[in-house]
């Protein structure tokens, strides 16, 4: 018998779509061969591969993992199934994300495998086949047989002398006894449901023995159990335990601890823990340790990058020296390879379209690189970036609180005080502020803070849980993505984004702070479920802004010639008064509405246009004038003057370029003689084809252009293609050992370039 679903009747809210395949219950050599000759006539989607390290061979093996696809290869009315090492297996499909045009975009995959041989690799088919599924459904893993068993996960907290207490069993019971376990359900939300897996997400505070509850904490419990091997029983159980300290609107707290979680026989004790407020962390148990962790799915890099989902990014194999150094586990509460700071100045290694270790992932996508990603992933949680609303039980919506502000607090708290309207608006959206204790000592200023170390800073911040919740499915990375966009929303300052609009720009005035906050917003509408319950205000956000920025340049005859924002003059050079701007952050931000057009954001192509032509324009305005137009070796310079000292834009490149450099202006571009004065102008020996700004470096300022002319390639804008093979042209690239391989956060191709072309 076979059972699976087609995506033809599912609601594109609300539900969760189940598609299985029950290869195990074939009775029949002849009925194996029916699925053999229907999965030859069905259509690839996409072949990952299913990589077992263990030192014997497997069975009934249960793997769930994230899946991204390309818009239209699941069309509304297909089915799903897969093929493993040339066999049909169990597949069960939960919908999370689809396109305008019903196709699957995202969904939540989990396979049972029947027999996993040992240190092998196995190519793992999904496919797509048209019209009805051929046999009936069968029923869902329920709560009721989770019940049935004496599964629990456990958390104890030591808080100074007293023990506090969660436990997942009485909150599954309670929610059963409610009948409250449904999809966004804030007592019990279904994550997964179907004859393989089934997960549900419950919560609830941490306890002492006399009843009272710690009034900052509060532990999420994300319980997926799979199915046995005998009907209607359960397998592994698999539990991520998160404790969050994040209720927002209420006062501050620091709770300091050591926690104890265990499943069955599974236990883990944490370090000493000083809890900030607005941060959480999570670890993952196997009910006695019953997981299957020799077993690791690697998927198709490749058809990622073809998604759109990410970029393109040049074929790169980090060093496997490299590799085997870098972290595989983050502690709680710890930053890891983040930057402790992130307002601090230089290059980051989380800076960039995508972090390090998830840009090493996307073009590596081996078990180290995942495992160093999900690591850093998982240092976000210490930051101060999670605010969940104690009111809707989800991160704060400016939608529901349009005064809410960090960035501007100081104003707000001064409003707050008022006897008036506007103060009892500003009052019911008011977060609270720090108040020192035996924990902080740095709360007395007149703005907002929470007396944390590690510092989050908008214009410097990672993509944060995008490629993780993408690959994994999980609900923690789900929700960690959420909150980021959250975030900065509620940062902002209230009037500068139009309070519920959720506008970018003037909220953010630095342009890089604009690029990654354009980026996180986009990330979390494109990807988040399609019935997340803030996902509609985040696309909002991201289409507010868009269409504010084309109404003052795109649709704007009177804007600049430049292709330059208003607040990207942030410099101040050769008397004028904030005349420059940096080319790099520029770049950072045509990316970004690339990023955004590609995912099909109204309005975001015709913006993307509009900054090209200033990556397009530096690097080929010298050939309408070798001698005075802009020449491409100085396009990556830290800064340029675009203002006049009256504050006058200029009105093209070539003058840009003579205000900016003045003792190169008149000397052929790339000639002799020029090379010979940008030797004088940076003091070091200089070649030809040699771009300024740390060229040979995988974060210098030719490496952040190359992002932004990448984008300019792809928008089919007269001279695009020419502004990126001249800049492939450059004679200095990234090299040992700062070379891309190892660090390619910025090695980003064209979607048109073919593959087999030389860098």
């Amino acid at each position: 018998m076979i059972t699976n679903m087609s995506l033809k009747p599912c609601r594109r809210e609300g539900r969760i779509v189940r598609v299985v395949m029950k290869a195990f219950c074939l009775g029949t050599a002849g009925m194996t061969l029916l699925l053999l000759a229907r999965a030859a006539h069905a259509a690839t989607v996409v072949t990952n591969t299913l990589v077992s390290h263990a030192d014997d061979a497997r069975t009934h093996v249960p793997v769930t993992f994230g899946q991204i696809l390309k818009s239209g290869d699941v069309p509304h009315g297909t089915h799903l199934t897969a093929i493993l090492g040339g066999q049909p297996v169990p597949l069960q499909v939960d919908v999370k994300a689809t396109n305008p045009d019903g196709s699957l975009r995202h969904a939540v995959l989990t396979v049972m495998v029947p027999s996993l041989p040992r240190q092998s690799e196995l190519p793992l088919r999904l496919v797509t086949e048209s019209g009805a599924p051929s046999a009936k459904r069968s029923g869902s893993v329920t709560l009721s047989q989770l019940l049935q068993t004496n599964y629990d996960a456990k958390v104890s907290l030591d808080i100074g002398a007293s023990t506090y207490t969660a436990d997942a069993r009485s909150l599954l019971e309670a929610a059963a006894k409610a009948d409250a376990c449904k999809a966004w359900n804030r007592q019990c939300n279904v994550w997964l449901s179907g004859p393989l897996a089934s997960a549900w997400v419950v919560n609830g505070p941490v306890t002492a023995a006399d009843g009272s509850t710690n009034k900052h904490l509060r532990i999420y419990f994300v319980v997926r159990a799979y199915a046995g091997r005998a009907p209607g029983t359960i397998g592994q159980i698999r539990t991520d335990i998160v404790v969050e300290n994040s209720r927002a609107f209420a006062a501050q707290g620091q709770p300091q601890y050591t926690a104890t979680l265990t499943s069955g026989s599974a236990r883990y004790v944490s370090p000493r823990l000083t809890q900030y407020a607005y941060t959480r962390w999570h670890h993952v148990l196997w009910w006695n340790d019953a997981r299957p962790s020799a077993v690791y799915l690697r998927q198709n890099n490749h058809y990622i990058q073809a998604s759109r989902a990410v970029s393109r990014y040049m074929p790169l194999q980090p060093d496997a020296k490299f590799l085997a150094g870098v972290r595989q586990f983050c502690a709680p509460l710890k930053h890891c390879d983040q930057t402790r700071h992130m307002g601090m100045t230089g290059a980051q290694p989380a800076i960039g379209p995508l972090p390090r270790w998830t840009s090493v992932y996307i073009v590596a996508p081996g078990q180290r690189a995942y495992r160093w990603m999900l690591a850093n992933t998982d240092a976000l949680g210490a930051y101060s970036i999670h605010y969940r609303d104690p009111a809707t039980g989800w991160p704060v919506s400016i939608d529901k609180h349009p005064f809410v502000t960090i960035a501007n607090w100081a104003a707000a708290n001064r409003k707050a005080q008022q006897n008036d309207a506007d103060g009892a608006k500003y009052r019911a959206d008011l977060l609270s502020s720090c108040v020192n204790n035996a924990v902080v000592s740095d709360c007395n200023h007149p703005w907002y803070s929470t007396g944390n170390p590690y510092h989050w800073d908008n214009a410097h911040q990672p993509a944060e849980s995008y490629v993780p919740y993408m690959v994994t499915g999980s609900w923690y990375y789900m929700s960690e993505l959420a909150f980021g966009a959250s975030h900065n929303q509620v940062w902002s300052n209230e009037a500068y984004r139009g309070f519920s609009k959720g506008l970018i720009d003037r909220g953010h005035s630095q342009i890089r702070g604009k690029a990654w906050v354009l980026r996180e917003m986009v990330d979390a509408a494109w990807l988040l479920p399609d019935d997340y319950p803030l996902k509609a205000e985040f696309r909002a956000a991201v289409e507010n802004s868009i269409a504010d920025w084309n109404a003052k340049y795109t649709n704007n005859p009177g804007a600049n010639a430049l292709g330059v924002m208003v607040d990207g003059a942030s410099y101040s050079m050769n008397g004028g008064k904030r005349s420059g701007l940096a080319p790099w952050q520029h770049n950072f931000l045509t990316w970004s509405t690339n990023h955004a057009a590609e995912l099909g954001f109204a309005g975001a192509a015709k913006l993307r246009d509009w900054l090209a032509k200033f990556e397009i324009g530096l690097m080929t305005d010298w050939q309408n004038n070798p001698k005075h137009g802009y020449c491409w070796l100085e396009a990556s310079a830290y800064n340029i003057q675009v203002l006049d000292a009256s504050g006058r834009w200029f009105p093209s490149y070539s003058a840009v370029y003579k205000a900016t450099f003045p003792t190169l202006a008149g000397l052929a571009c790339n000639s002799s003689d020029m090379v010979a004065a940008m030797g004088k102008l940076e003091n070091k020996p200089w070649k030809a084809g040699k771009m300024s700004g740390y060229p040979s470096s995988a974060t210098g300022f030719p490496a952040n252009f190359q992002i932004g002319v990448a984008a300019a390639a792809d928008s089919g804008l007269p001279n695009a293609k020419e502004a990126w093979r001249i800049f492939q042209s450059r004679s200095v690239k990234p090299s040992p050992p700062h070379a891309y391989k190892n660090y390619p956060n910025y090695a980003i191709w064209p979607r048109w370039l073919s593959p087999g072309s030389v860098q």
